[in-house]
């Protein structure tokens, strides 16, 4: 979510070209990075095991946030002269309702999208089961991931408080002059403190699932199948510790007040740009590589 208090101000067209421009060049990047992973499991059926299926679903929430960006730009009028403050598009107003819902919604569908391949990263480094995952945990998983982040989204879409603020569509501040007004109370409960809480379980995982991994192989008996399905299994973990360092330099940075327009545009890059490690994180799965480029039989 973009920072509300931090938007209060409305900043010059000039400005927002720069804005516009910035979201463009990092949304075709990411949205290269989505569309390669998804080729790379279709072409090779890696939809089939669970373990790629939920790279799948990151992917998903990965587009989807990448959305969500562009519908922060597409409702803002930029036709004006550079100096003039940015205004909203006439007849777009229900384009900036849903950018302004979807900017909210995306990090949050992410973000529990991550936790669950933090949890399924340390549970198959603790107890390999070659990504296998009961359909019924999957179901009851995905609606989870989609229903959990409607906890922190619905009460600012159904009371109308989304609006134009500042260079995003967000939340309408009524009151931007006071530190503690009302954009302030829906940061802090529906942003900073449950993403703080959702970052420290991530990496509490991660760290778990890095600590089993370095205990086993100071044990120097890996066993054939467990190092096969490890090198499976971490790869999985490359796009979440990324996710979730970014996701934890954030928080701070709106936790200590250091949260800036330009420093809200470097998440959102780094963000993006975090969408790389998707198809390079298959490409790195040994089943996945020998059945994308498999190896030819020379004759003798």
């Amino acid at each position: 979510m973009e920072n509300a208090t931090a938007n209060c101000s409305f900043p010059t067209v000039e400005s927002e070209k720069t804005v516009v421009t910035l979201y463009a060049v990092f949304a075709a990047i990411a949205f290269l990075s989505h569309t390669t992973t998804i080729i790379i499991i279709v072409r090779t059926k890696a939809y089939k095991l669970f373990r790629h299926r939920l790279t799948l679903y990151l992917t998903i929430g990965g587009m989807l946030r990448t959305m969500a960006y562009v519908l922060q730009v597409l409702p803002v009028n930029i036709d004006l002269p550079d100096m003039h403050p940015v205004t909203l598009r006439e007849g777009w107003e229900s384009v900036c309702v849903l950018g302004a819902f979807m900017i909210h919604y995306s990090p949050y569908f992410q973000t529990f999208t991550v936790l669950w391949t933090c949890y399924f990263v340390l549970k198959e480094t603790l107890s390999p089961t070659q990504g296998e995952f009961k359909l019924t945990r999957e179901i009851v998983g995905v609606s989870l991931v989609i229903l959990a982040p409607l906890l922190f989204t619905w009460e600012p879409f159904i009371t109308n408080s989304y609006g134009l603020s500042g260079t995003r569509c967000w939340i309408v501040n009524k009151d931007c002059s006071s530190r503690y007004g009302l954009s302030f109370i829906y940061e802090m409960t529906i942003n900073v403190v449950p993403n703080l809480l959702l970052t420290l379980v991530g990496l509490s995982l991660l760290l778990a699932a890095i600590v089993v991994l370095i205990k086993v192989i100071n044990a120097k008996d890996l066993g054939l199948h467990y190092g096969n399905a490890l090198r499976e299994i971490l790869p999985m973990g490359i796009y979440p510790t990324f996710y979730m360092l970014i996701l934890f330099a954030r928080m701070i940075a709106l936790t200590t007040g250091k949260y800036t327009n330009d420093v809200g545009l470097s998440f959102m890059a780094l963000t993006q740009l975090c969408s790389i490690t998707l198809p390079l994180s298959l490409l790195l799965r040994p089943k996945v590589y020998r059945t994308l480029f498999p190896r030819k039989i020379e004759a003798k």
